[in-house]
């Protein structure tokens, strides 16, 4: 079809691309019906009205010229803007080009009009260079030249997107200095002010600004996640840094050192607090960081965190105690303050003085004394903790214990009747106790100061509104609920307009508890292991942070996937999961060793082969091959260094049906079993083991969390010795030994 231009309306005889509609025709993308709408429109371009009207998109008209002038498509993500000294802003924005790329003798030029040669002469004079043209869409490009040359008319364009800025300062602004660019000031107040406006309204909790090589970009963390919002152009970095501060009220003069402030605004009529963090980035200017404190998140006591019942039990009944010391730990961000100040307000009363030391105080709570912080004055946590002392309080809270001073004073402090709350950095629950003393406090102190610790992270809330239910036999098999007791409904993420299409909104907290009673106490004093404290400490009601997290899966709180995320990828000898199937340690030792001496080669069905290390993959004959079996991932690892001291091969499994699979498939020397275990405990392995003729001979020692009453049961069913644990790495060894020698294998 050819386009009669006499058919045209006079006012689109001024588009300057009208040789494309032609083009676009002839390759089939623009029916006759659609090339006469664009053909009569009073659009300034046609590339452009045949985007708006979806009859083309932009990336396929770029492919269809790029193709057909042998061009190539330009990467306006990676413009280089000190080129734009080369070609001036007129003769840019008359021709809609942009220079992108340049060298003493090429300079490269994207355009919407591959095919002008009379400009690509024009620009070979301009420049003084050769000109290389790559196509791009009028669109992006004006975008582009904005960005390049007219920052501020960039920012007004992202002030369109944002919605209307609410905010208002609490406090009095500050004088501003002068070095800025005029241009950019008032287009960038706007722009902080709407982009504050924007992430308190979007939930976010902080405001990332980063300059990187091509701009700065703008992210907001929204429920623990970054999510970027916004480019801005290189030169509008600089002034984006400057506002913020001056919001902040910080030295606008100093971009070589960390600054950090605070301000108070009001968003909506909403009061929020802010504080505002800068950092030098080498060669690209300042890195902000806001973090937004929205009052109105601040949970009002422990049972508002939504806990299952047995964590929120163990939370009370820390908060129980009139003295010592509760310790929460965990990563930044992972709502160690949360936390804290639900636990504040659990026991704020009215009867009892409750004084903070913090750094920074990020909420102001009525009721309670609380303390600034001031390294630089020489106010630290140490000496703040001194005063704080001898003002009769009832409850301490410590923002962190960071070093042996610190320490010393609030271990004091709980010894002589304070309830003291504070933070630490570890991984886990148990890991605390191996902190605070390497921060110099002697065992025997944590010992009688402690009360417990609970270690913290947020995982993602499942969207309400668009998560899918999938069936329990859906998850993988190490995460299925077994018990038929738990009513499982796990969910999945789907995403909508509700939750930003990410399938999830809101968070929730996976706990750790750790409760310090008398038996660990006395394991503390003695300087236990992690290991042996969360042993110990399993009979009272703790669970991993991956058996919490796993609980929230069942209940459709949450998914597989998020837990992942944020606990890491379970690795196969993984803490095993409440009431479900745990993951099997498999150990593949040289495949090079010699096969086992049994001379029964048992065949192995092939699902339980993969559980099952290979006799030909043991190790060399001579060594007493010894079988774990116990559902406590750090209880196993702990018996396995013990053992493989003393020469030994340590297998493991992880429940008791996982152990009579491996009994099935090779040969052992002894079996240590521990008696609760999901899917079967061990006095059913005990039972299928002497019932069975291959599997009746082998020694057992049953080592258990269970008191005594349990020992004449496990002997009568054929077990040659029983131990309770936690138990003493010297008394294992001898017991190990004499059972062997007993059996003639020692």
């Amino acid at each position: 079809m050819a386009v009669d231009s006499r058919a045209v309306a006079p006012s689109a005889l001024v588009q300057p691309d009208r040789w494309l509609l032609q083009t676009l025709v002839d390759a089939e993308l623009l029916t006759p019906p659609q090339a006469e709408d664009l053909s009569t429109a009073n659009d300034a371009s046609i590339w452009e009205a045949a985007v708006a009207r979806h009859y083309a998109t932009d990336e396929i008209v770029t492919r269809l010229l790029s193709g057909l002038f042998k061009v190539p498509i330009a990467d306006l993500r990676n413009v280089d803007a000190r080129v734009s000294g080369l070609l001036p802003e007129a003769l840019a924005r008359k021709h809609a080009i942009l220079p992108i790329w340049a060298d003493e003798r090429t300079i490269r030029i994207a355009t919407a009009d591959p095919r002008d040669l009379n400009l690509e002469q024009t620009l070979a004079f301009v420049t003084g260079r050769s000109v290389i043209l790559q196509v791009a869409p009028p669109k992006a490009l004006h975008e582009k030249i904005d960005e390049i040359y007219r920052p501020e008319a960039s920012i007004n364009r992202l002030l369109s997107g944002l919605g209307p800025a609410n905010v208002e300062t609490v406090d009095e602004m500050i004088a501003v200095p002068a070095a800025k660019d005029p241009a950019l000031e008032a287009p960038m107040t706007r722009l902080v002010e709407a982009m504050i406006s924007d992430a308190v309204r979007e939930g976010a909790s902080d405001i990332h600004a980063e300059p990187l090589e091509g701009g700065t970009s703008v992210r907001y963390r929204i429920d623990g996640v970054l999510k970027e919002v916004m480019r801005l152009p290189g030169t509008a970095g600089p002034a984006l840094v400057r506002r913020i501060k001056i919001l902040a009220k910080l030295d606008v003069t100093d971009p070589l050192h960390p600054h950090d402030g605070r301000a108070a605004i009001r968003v909506d009529g909403k009061a929020v607090d802010l504080r505002v963090s800068t950092v030098p980035i080498a060669r690209r200017g300042e890195k902000v960081v806001v973090r937004i404190l929205d009052k109105a998140n601040l949970r009002a006591n422990i049972p508002d965190l939504m806990l299952p019942p047995g964590e929120e039990e163990l939370m009370q009944r820390l908060l129980g105690h009139r003295e010592g010391i509760v310790l929460v730990t965990g990563p930044t961000g992972s709502g160690k303050t949360t936390t804290l100040y639900a636990m504040l307000n659990q026991l704020k009363t009215g009867k009892t003085n409750i004084v903070t030391v913090e750094d920074p105080v990020e909420y102001d709570i009525p009721g309670i004394s609380q303390l600034q912080v001031s390294e630089a004055q020489g106010f630290t946590f140490a000496t703040a903790l001194r005063s704080v002392l001898r003002q009769d309080p009832d409850v301490v809270l410590i923002g962190e214990i960071r070093d042996q001073e610190t320490a010393g004073i609030a271990v004091q402090a709980g010894l002589s009747g304070h309830l003291v709350l504070s933070t630490l950095h570890t991984n886990d629950a148990p890991s605390a106790v191996v902190r605070i003393r390497d921060l110099g406090v002697e065992a025997f102190k944590v010992a009688s100061v402690l009360r417990g610790v609970v270690a913290q992270r947020l995982v993602r809330r499942l969207c309400t509104v668009c998560a899918e239910s999938i069936n329990p036999d859906d998850l993988p098999n190490e995460l299925r609920p077994v018990s038929s007791r738990i009513d499982a409904t796990p969910k999945r993420a789907v995403g909508c307009k509700s939750c930003g299409g990410s399938g999830y909104r809101g968070r929730i907290a996976v706990l750790e508890v750790l409760p310090v009673d008398e038996t660990i106490a006395h394991l503390i004093e003695g300087g236990a292991l992690p290991d042996q404290l969360y042993a110990a400490a399993r009979p009272l009601g703790m669970k991993t942070l991956w058996q919490s997290g796993l609980e929230r899966v069942w209940q459709g709180l949450t998914s597989v996937e998020e837990i992942v995320r944020v606990l890491g990828e379970r690795s196969v000898d993984s803490t095993p999961t409440t009431s479900g199937t745990p993951v099997l340690t498999l150990i593949k030792p040289d495949a090079t060793a010699p096969a086992s001496a049994s001379s029964v080669t048992p065949i192995v069905p092939d699902a339980v082969r993969k559980l099952v290390i290979p006799a030909s993959e043991r190790a060399p004959d001579g060594k007493p091959h010894v079988l774990i079996a116990d559902d406590d991932r750090q209880m196993r690892r702990l018996v396995r260094m013990i053992l493989e001291r003393e020469g030994y091969v340590v297998h493991e499994a992880a429940d008791g049906l996982d152990a009579l699979e491996m009994v099935e498939g090779q040969t052992f020397d002894l079996m240590i079993l521990d008696l609760d275990m999901p899917r079967l405990d061990g006095i059913g392995v005990l039972e299928e083991l002497r019932a069975r003729v291959l599997t009746s001979s082998i020694p057992v020692i049953v080592l258990t969390a269970r008191g005594e009453e349990t020992e004449g049961v496990v002997l009568d069913l054929g077990a040659q010795d029983y131990l309770t644990k936690p138990v003493q790495p010297a008394s294992l060894q001898a017991r190990v030994r004499a059972v062997l020698r007993r059996a003639k294998i020692a």
